[in-house]
């Protein structure tokens, strides 16, 4: 076992017996699905199999990670994993009886699967770029850090009302989407110049999305840990358990309001800090960085590559990489390894750890919540290195959080509340939007979600998409989606996307086209999407959009009546959902 282990294998065995138990009819179904829950284990598609999902805290790998992933992928899944929204890995078709051990060789690198599912505190993320941001005020990883080892297998989250999400970022900037959680950090100096956070509650996402408030403008970090456990101790006592719709902590907010929120948190944690000590942690605090690092060169290929290369190298260099301060004072640099759709293979993952490696122990690597990996802490003369790797494995794809880096939920493929193949979608609009030069775009952001369910966070981004089932007037089935633009998520906040469209699926690609192409010709000099969304109006893209609304008979194009990667005809087949 790592020193760093979040694993427990007595737990592993435990749960072994159980599975030998339910297979003997001894445990019901009911009992045996919220147990392999709490175990990270979700049921999939049309299939008896499940989808595992690995918990990275703070979205912060080490080497043996990206092994024990590979191996889990290729011993038990299909060899590949899928990087997700929430800094997490997963793995799908993964046979009951094989769980254990895949668990088994997750610990043997100090991963888990514990409470990556069910109503518990669910993966902490934090912004990427945690560390190294130019415009953060403190570094944040102590803190998730601390909350997440207090809190898993704690007893107060083993039967929350419903599942708990919490992140942390440093700087205002939010690159982890702090206004859509139950709880969220935003990193601030009190004005003596002390460390500590600004905390945003009642945030969610889903059919009926919420931007989180403020609970309190400033909690020391003597004082994080109590607010926590009094926040889950509210919402564990007063949170909805009838209604699973609406026991998500936002409807609790929607409730009683922020005031008498913030009363009820206020009293419990006055009881709490009386009655318990709590583990200290640091915050360290960060100095302001050299705005110059932006117009510094990027590092050049030197002799690392043969002259062929130098031409791929500096286009991926000037999309996937960037300077930022190192803890010397001095310069390094970032790179992002990029995946169509967050799918990664084992082989990759294996040539990644390889590289990581060689690279040396001041190059940390980690998740994005828009299914990439980040590597951190380069010197100039290991990035085009590590590109040669990225190239050889194809993980160069140069459009690393642009608006090419089309993000998706999994979708019908193999989840059971999906509509739409969001997949396919993302796949179809990645590849018009490179067909027409439009995927290099910076800081635009385009979601797919499979549902109103919202784990593509759809209604977060600068152009989103929301699967829904069609149908033309003989009563025949399309998928389509609703169109979502200009959100705009920062400072703890969140302004949901406006709905402006319903559209067939198969139109989808060209709305984005068409959007994408009018951004590109009619913004100001560094005009953002959703500025450039408010001033054209909403209600005016609402009528410019509505020609996409028209669908073809059956009869005149078959092909709109199929989904994305489906030579079927289309029908909704939604299961029992067991997380969204």
């Amino acid at each position: 076992m790592v020193a760093a282990t979040y694993a427990d294998y007595a737990e592993i065995d435990e749960f072994e017996e159980t599975i030998k138990a339910w297979r003997r009819g001894e445990v019901d179904d009911t009992t045996f699905r919220g147990q392999r829950l709490h175990m990270g284990t979700y049921g999939i598609r049309n299939s008896d199999a499940h989808m595992i999902r690995v918990k990275v805290p703070g979205g912060l790998l080490e080497p043996d990670h990206l092994d024990a992933v590979a191996d889990i992928a290729e011993a038990h899944s299909r060899g590949f994993a899928h990087l997700t929204t929430r800094q997490n890995f997963q793995v799908h078709f993964v046979e009951t009886d094989e769980v254990p051990a895949l668990m088994r060789r997750l610990a043997d690198a100090g991963l888990t699967t514990r409470e990556a599912c069910g109503n518990s505190v669910r993966t902490i993320t934090q912004s990427h770029l945690v560390g190294i941001d130019p415009e953060e005020v403190v570094d944040t990883s102590p803190a998730a850090e601390a909350i997440t080892r207090y809190f898993l297998r704690h007893p107060l989250t083993q039967q929350l009302p419903r599942k708990f999400k919490m992140a942390f970022d440093g700087s205002t900037r939010d690159h982890a989407q702090l206004g859509i959680h139950d709880i969220g950090f935003l990193g601030a100096l009190d004005g003596e110049g002390n460390p500590g956070f600004r905390l945003f509650v009642g945030g969610g996402l889903g059919s009926a999305p919420r931007e989180a408030d403020l609970l309190e403008p400033f909690t020391p970090p003597e004082r994080v840990l109590p607010t926590v456990e009094a926040i889950l101790t509210v919402f564990d006592e007063h949170g909805e358990r009838k209604n699973r719709v609406r026991a998500r902590m936002k409807f609790l907010l929607n409730k009683w309001g922020i005031e008498r929120f913030r009363a009820e948190v206020e009293t419990v944690r006055i009881r709490l800090e009386r009655e318990n000590t709590y583990p200290a942690f640091e915050v360290p605090t960060k100095p302001a960085a050299d705005a110059a690092l932006a117009d510094l060169p990027l590092p050049p290929a030197g002799d690392a590559l043969d002259g062929d290369q130098v031409a791929a190298y500096e286009r991926w260099r000037d999309t996937n990489s960037f300077a930022h301060p190192a803890g010397n004072g001095g310069v390094a640099y970032g790179a992002y390894a990029t995946f169509h759709l967050g799918d990664v293979t084992s082989a990759q993952l294996r040539a990644l750890a390889k590289v990581w490696r060689e690279l040396g122990e001041d190059v940390q690597v980690r998740t994005t919540i828009r299914q990439n990996l980040l590597f951190v802490g380069l010197t100039a003369a290991q990035v085009p290195v590590l590109w040669a790797t990225l190239e050889a494995e194809n993980m160069a794809l140069a459009r690393a959080e642009k608006s090419g880096d089309v993000v998706s939920c999994p979708g019908a493929e193999t989840c059971n509340l999906a509509v739409t193949a969001s997949r396919g979608l993302a796949g179809a609009v990645t590849d018009a939007l490179e067909a027409n030069g439009l995927h290099e775009i910076e800081n635009l952001r385009i979601n797919i979600s499979g549902c109103p369910n919202a784990c593509g966070q759809h209604t977060t981004a600068d152009l989103g998409f929301s699967g829904m089932s069609r149908r033309d007037p003989d009563g025949n089935e399309a998928p389509g989606y609703r169109v979502y633009v200009g959100a705009r998520v920062g400072d703890g906040g969140a302004k949901f996307g406006h709905y402006v469209a319903k559209v067939p699926a198969k139109k989808a690609p060209d709305v984005a086209v068409l959007l994408l192409e009018r951004y590109a010709g009619e913004r100001d000099l560094g005009e953002a999407f959703a500025d450039w969304v408010a001033r054209v109006d909403p209600k005016s893209l609402k009528a410019t959009l509505k020609e996409f609304d028209a669908m073809p008979t059956l009869e005149e194009d078959p092909d709109f009546y199929t989904d994305f990667g489906n030579s079927e005809r289309f029908s909704v087949q939604i299961g029992e959902g067991e997380c969204a």
